[in-house]
């Protein structure tokens, strides 16, 4: 059997044991007693038992000792941040609702007018997508003219309108 390493000593298990006691949250509780087995286990068997890998293992204990109970805490992953701050959406959001470019000029918005503007105003290009989401998320829509059939006829659907 392997020996304990010396990154985890007695007094960071004890540290760990008492940090669980204060903490409701279960993953963080997992490995918290992952850390403290260590102490006193192979770091194979203690990976083994709770269904990870001996570099997860390593990963917690290092990042345990450096940053404490946040370091166990799963990071954010995901999306990348948004290209516009705050500031920046309340001022598109206000041309969308003023139809008005930055210089007061009446505008017919469209995403190209839209990200011209962005791309001159703020130095940020945006792709039609996310400008699009964008749009949505500020709680616009898009609008769209009402469907017709190519083949319709128009004299028959207003004769249709004068006998109903």
């Amino acid at each position: 059997m392997a020996r304990p390493k010396k990154v985890v000593n007695v007094a960071l298990a004890q540290e760990a044991e008492q940090a669980m006691k204060v903490i409701l949250d279960h993953q963080i509780c997992l490995r918290l007693q992952a850390i403290i087995s260590s102490a006193s286990y192979p770091i194979n068997l203690v990976s083994k038992i709770f269904g990870t890998t001996r570099q997860t293992v390593w990963r917690w204990i290092k990042r345990f000792s450096s940053e404490g109970l946040s370091g166990l805490k799963d990071k954010a992953k995901g999306h990348r941040p948004a290209k516009l701050n705050k500031e920046q959406r309340q001022q598109v959001a206000k041309w969308l609702a003023e139809g008005k470019d930055s210089q007061g000029n009446p505008v017919h918005w469209t995403l190209a007018k839209l990200a011209m503007s962005v791309d001159t105003e703020f130095g940020v290009t945006m792709k039609q997508t996310p400008l699009w989401r964008l749009v949505r998320q500020l709680g616009f829509r898009q609008k769209v003219p009402r469907p017709y059939h190519a083949k319709a006829n128009k004299s028959e659907q207003e004769s249709f309108k004068k006998n109903c």
